[in-house]
């Protein structure tokens, strides 16, 4: 397995750590952010411009 590898694993498994270590609030909070940006990209026009060259 390689160094870069290794890094990015375990990078993951430290944010899993930070994030079951949460108050149930703030991961709602986050839940929240997320959905709030996902609604952000479809609404993007760039979005609609790519998706109609497909």
């Amino acid at each position: 397995m390689s160094d870069w590898l290794r890094q990015v694993l375990e990078s993951k498994r430290a944010m899993r750590r930070r994030l079951a270590g949460l108050l149930f609030a703030d991961k709602v909070k986050l839940l929240e952010q997320l959905r709030d940006r996902s609604r952000a990209i479809a609404a993007s026009p760039l979005k609609r411009k790519f998706s109609q060259r497909s």
